[in-house]
């Protein structure tokens, strides 16, 4: 598998996930979101919504309204129960 330090984000899709890396590319595996969190905690993941687990190492920027903007240019969304748990993590 490639580098985890080239992981994007991951995205839930039913029973698979997505996975986007830095190149573009993306890879579709049988494992749920979950798996995926639970592995990459101590790698600077943080699931931001049900749907969606990123790097916060490529974070561009947060939107006030409650959106990610990624180094690729992928804007996701951020749930209303982990907002305030995300903005204390990239504050400080």
């Amino acid at each position: 598998m490639r580098e985890i330090k080239n992981i994007v984000r991951i995205e839930a899709s039913s029973n698979y996930s997505i996975l986007h890396f830095t190149n573009g590319k993306s890879v579709t595996v049988t494992r749920l979101l979950k798996d995926f969190e639970e592995m990459l905690l101590s790698y600077r993941f943080f699931r931001i919504h049900h749907t969606h687990l990123i790097n916060l190492d490529y974070i561009k920027k947060y939107i006030r309204s409650g959106q990610v903007v990624m180094q690729n240019g992928d804007i996701i969304d951020v749930s209303r129960r982990k907002k305030e748990e995300f903005l204390k993590l990239i504050s400080g």
